[in-house]
């Protein structure tokens, strides 16, 4: 049934039907599936003559065209150096380390290759080449099949070699493209968001104030574990107006059930902690609203919450609010930037790396 649908293939669709069978000819060679076409080729032999020496070898030196054109674009000199000897012997016959070593890492010489095959082997099939012995599949084919289907054989290689090098490099440059259209994308889309804000352009390594009020140092909080800057660096305000926004570009990271604790992660990786008033949890919730959800993206003075600094006051909860850096150590210091009135936006804390 194999040899069947091979044959019916070559014979039925012509030159569509060997630009498919060497399209379709390298996934197969991956897992090494291509061995169990051996019987199918001395069967035709057998037969009178077979097409899949020369469809096999279109696709073995496309592998080595396709190689030896990512020697010249990639930048790595270990893959260079690999690439410049699988791809000759991929051309000789022996394609697992320039298929593995280069194309599949790489990828898209994988696919140049493909195509390279397609085309050689379209035209292996339109001139009818065929082999009377089974042979090494690469340039060194040719002694396998009739003197008269010789210069047509070498033909086909030479087109899967061009093709698979020419389409390499095409797929490679929009490969290229599509990834500087990417990161051009991504900075305009940086650029609106940051000019979309109402907030200061940030600067590296600063946090600004998430509340308007009176910042404090940590030590000054009434709790010891902040004071004791357990869950981390940081400063607190005492706020005069009931919102907290976000101070910079990032992810909700955590957001309590109880509304008095928001977690970001910025940009650049820092964890911050907003602790609205001391043992607050014991409110569960009540008078605070939360305006975002956890995994939402946030942008510099975007809403968090809302609370009622009255009603938490009446309850006899403090509501100084601590801006902490839960992840402390990744810095070399965390530092307070100011004492005193603050107002939402302004500079608060400075990261230091290490």
């Amino acid at each position: 049934m194999l040899t069947n649908s091979f044959v019916w293939m070559h014979d039925t669709l012509g030159i569509m039907g060997g630009m498919v069978l060497g399209f379709l000819y390298s996934p197969p060679t991956m897992t090494g599936m291509h061995h169990s076409l051996l019987p199918v080729d001395i069967q035709m032999v057998a037969a009178g003559g077979s097409f899949l020496l020369a469809i096999a070898s279109c696709n073995n030196v496309a592998q080595g065209g396709a190689t030896l054109c990512a020697m010249l674009r990639t930048k790595d000199k270990k893959l260079k150096s690999v690439a410049a000897t699988s791809g000759v012997s991929a051309m000789l016959g022996i394609t697992e380390p320039a298929m593995f070593g280069v194309n599949l890492k790489l990828k898209y010489p994988f696919y140049g290759a493909m195509i390279g095959a397609a085309l050689g082997g379209g035209y292996v099939t339109l001139t009818n080449v065929l082999n009377t012995a089974p042979g090494t599949a690469g340039i060194v084919g040719f002694v396998c099949v009739p003197a008269a289907s010789m210069l047509n054989f070498l033909i086909g290689t030479a087109i899967s070699i061009a093709a698979g090098f020419i389409f390499t490099y095409i797929i490679s440059n929009i490969k290229k493209f599509n990834k500087e259209l990417e990161k051009r994308e991504s900075v305009a889309e940086e650029k609106a968001d940051t000019s979309a804000d109402d907030s200061p352009t940030a600067e590296k390594g600063v946090i600004y104030s998430p509340l308007t009020g009176t910042a404090i140092s940590m030590s000054e909080v009434p709790d010891d574990t902040f004071a004791a800057e357990v869950l981390g660096k940081g400063m607190a305000v005492i706020p005069s107006e009931g919102k907290v926004v976000a101070p910079c570009h990032g992810e909700i990271s955590t957001l309590f059930d109880t509304k008095h604790v928001v977690g970001i992660t910025t940009k650049d990786g820092a964890e911050l902690l907003i602790h609205v008033g001391v043992n607050t949890v014991e409110l569960n919730g009540k008078y605070y609203e939360a305006h975002v959800a956890q995994g939402d993206q946030v942008k510099p003075g975007q809403l968090l919450l809302t609370f009622d600094i009255q009603k938490i006051q009446e309850a006899g909860y403090p509501v100084a609010t601590t801006v902490i850096i839960a992840n402390t150590d990744d810095y070399k210091d965390v530092a307070g930037l100011k004492t005193g009135e603050v107002h939402c936006m302004e500079p608060l804390i400075k990261l230091e790396e290490s």
